[in-house]
């Protein structure tokens, strides 16, 4: 079970317009389904490791959708917007692990 803090329940209303019932859910969502450190290489590995040295207890970090979730273990802490530039990368991230898991 993910807990979501005040201030990502904030953000996530900010920045994504979602309701408090599906911040929850989209949380555990991004948190189980999403792009996570050992799933990346390249700018994405870069982009990860800098987010992680800016707040070492961000220690579970995932992309899912447009979206960067900032977990520090089961605890999401804040959403942010991914760069426009790595927003290809993701996607091809995607289609890889997608193909992998089925």
């Amino acid at each position: 079970m993910v807990n979501v803090t005040k201030h990502a329940y904030k953000r996530m209303k900010e920045r994504c317009g979602y309701s408090k019932s599906t911040c929850q859910r989209m949380a555990e969502k991004a948190f189980a389904e999403g792009v996570s450190h050992a799933d990346v290489s390249g700018r994405l590995d870069k982009y990860f490791y800098q987010l992680y040295c800016y707040d070492y207890s961000a220690n579970n970090l995932r992309i899912y959708g447009e979206f960067v979730y900032v977990f520090s273990d089961h605890n999401l802490v804040t959403v942010m917007l991914l760069p426009n530039d790595l927003k290809n990368s993701v996607k091809k991230t995607m289609n890889i692990k997608r193909k992998v898991s089925t």
